[in-house]
């Protein structure tokens, strides 16, 4: 098993890849809320003080959907006191990877 920050690098990586490889006509609703759904686990498994409580990750057309995911990971790697959470959002990773067309 790799540590957990590597595989977050690798998930992120993956999930980049294939939402942006995607055609257009692939993408449904359901996709859409599933990487949403992810998005915002990766940002409340850790609670940053500075974020307002009720902060939430915002809807995004397709095309950006890889982005959405690459951002909220680069934040939560730039976070110093994430490491014990890393885990955590590997696997958070992991499952959406694997559920992805």
């Amino acid at each position: 098993m790799r540590p957990p920050r590597e595989q977050i690098d690798i998930e992120t990586n993956r999930i980049v890849d294939r939402l942006n490889g995607l055609p257009m006509n692939r993408v449904n609703e359901a996709l859409q809320d599933s990487v949403r759904a992810a998005a915002q686990q990766v940002v409340d498994i850790h609670a940053d003080p500075t974020r307002p409580g009720s902060a939430s990750v915002p809807v995004v057309g397709a095309s950006a959907l890889g982005a959405q995911i690459a951002v909220v990971v680069h934040d939560y790697l730039e976070t110093p006191t994430a490491a014990s959470d890393d885990a955590a959002v590997a696997e958070v990773l992991t499952e959406l990877r694997r559920s992805l067309p």
